[in-house]
This record gives structure tokens, C-alpha cells and sequence, in this order.
């Protein structure tokens, strides 16, 4: 990838309705240098998505992360392997963290319409760029297309799911499922920056026509 992209870092402000402490963790890399024993795997995975929003996997160099982070390559080989070990973990806990964070928005809101409008302003809140970054990625390297096809999947599985909770058609929710992901990849491919508001209202006019569709109100 040659395009520059901003690092779709989410602010406070425009996290939506998501609650507090549900939002994904503003990705930035540190102001200043630290010692390397105080850098850990997340400081690497965060320095990895900024540099991955910017620059795209080729920026993914053990250079550039300690460059990024202050640190010299004795730190970075204290957590990892090399390159390719610290590509894939920054992979696994792109799955992984995006997991967790819905799991934490179905356990704590109940009533299922908010639970999918927060589940969608989730989708809004992604680090879209870096994630734009990953599908260009997942096209030349069959790992990381593994991961990414398993995440989309993971992502149209639950947001059907929440559309059935919400009262809607199993089936129809499950296409709802595959849209709202369909609409999301799109969003993040069509420009050079995600533009947020715009995606925020496309899945605010599918949540309403489909409990339109099921003699719901909003």
C-alpha cells in the first residue's frame, strides 16, 4: 500500500451511544521514549495498527515499531520472535480484542434494539483504516486471510443473531448480518479516511426499515 491513511483512531466524542468503557482503545503511539521493560505486547500492538493505518503491512517492520515506541530491538525480541511472529500475534489480537469487546457489550445491555444499535455503533467506533490495511493484506498472505475471513464471518454471526434477539425474521436477520459487514468493508474502502457519519447513517436506516419490516418500533 502506498496511500497515506490516518490512523481512524476513535475519540470520546464520536463513540455514539456505545457505554462507557466499551468503546475500542484509542490506538496512538507514545509522546515519549520509555525504557524497553516498560513497553509491553499491547504498546507493540497499538504501535502496530497506528503504523499499519499509515503505512500498511509493509510498515510493519521491527525498525519502525521501536522506532515508533522508543525502544531498541533488544525489547521488541523480548516479546517476540521476529517480524513474522509479531505479524501474526498483531492479527490474533485484532480477532481477539474485537471479541472481547463484544462480549462485554452483550452482557451488559439487556434490551436486545440497544444492544444491536450499540453492537453497530461499535462497528462504527473500528480502527477502519488499519482495518482497510488488514483486507489489502489478507489478499497476499494466506494467514492473514484466514483471520480476516473468520472475524467478517464472526461479525455477520453475531449482528444476525442480535437482529433475531431484536424480533426480526431469522432469515432476513441473517442477511441483515451479511449487509451491515457488506456495508462496512465498503465504507472503509471508499475513500482514503472512513467517513464515519456517513456509515453511522447507513446502519441507522437498516436498523430502522427492518423493525419497520417487523411491526417494530425503534
Amino acid at each position: 500500500m502506498t496511500a497515506r491513511r490516518g490512523t481512524g483512531t476513535a475519540t470520546r466524542s464520536g463513540r455514539g451511544n456505545i457505554p462507557t468503557g466499551m468503546e475500542p482503545r484509542a490506538i496512538s503511539t507514545p509522546a515519549r521514549p520509555l525504557s524497553g521493560e516498560a513497553r509491553s505486547r499491547l504498546d507493540y500492538f497499538d504501535a502496530g495498527m497506528a503504523l499499519l493505518a499509515v503505512e500498511g503491512v509493509g510498515g510493519l517492520t521491527i525498525a519502525r515499531l521501536c522506532s515508533a515506541l522508543g525502544v531498541t530491538k533488544g525489547s521488541f525480541y523480548h516479546h517476540f520472535r521476529g517480524v513474522e511472529d509479531f505479524r501474526t500475534q498483531l492479527l490474533t489480537h485484532w480477532a481477539e480484542d474485537g471479541a472481547r469487546q463484544v462480549e462485554a457489550i452483550s452482557a451488559a445491555v439487556d434490551d436486545p434494539v440497544r444492544r444491536l444499535r450499540v453492537l453497530l455503533e461499535a462497528g462504527v467506533a473500528l480502527p477502519h483504516e488499519a482495518e482497510a490495511a488488514i483486507r489489502a493484506w489478507s489478499r497476499r498472505d494466506h494467514g492473514a486471510w484466514l483471520v480476516r475471513v473468520a472475524v467478517d464471518e464472526a461479525r455477520e454471526r453475531i449482528i444476525g443473531q442480535a437482529f433475531v434477539a431484536a424480533g426480526i425474521d431469522p432469515g432476513q436477520a441473517e442477511m441483515y448480518g451479511r449487509l451491515a459487514v457488506a456495508t462496512l468493508i465498503g465504507g472503509q474502502h471508499r475513500g482514503e479516511r472512513t467517513d464515519r457519519a456517513g456509515l453511522r447513517a447507513m446502519f441507522a436506516w437498516m436498523l430502522q426499515s427492518a423493525l419497520e419490516q417487523a411491526g417494530r418500533s425503534s
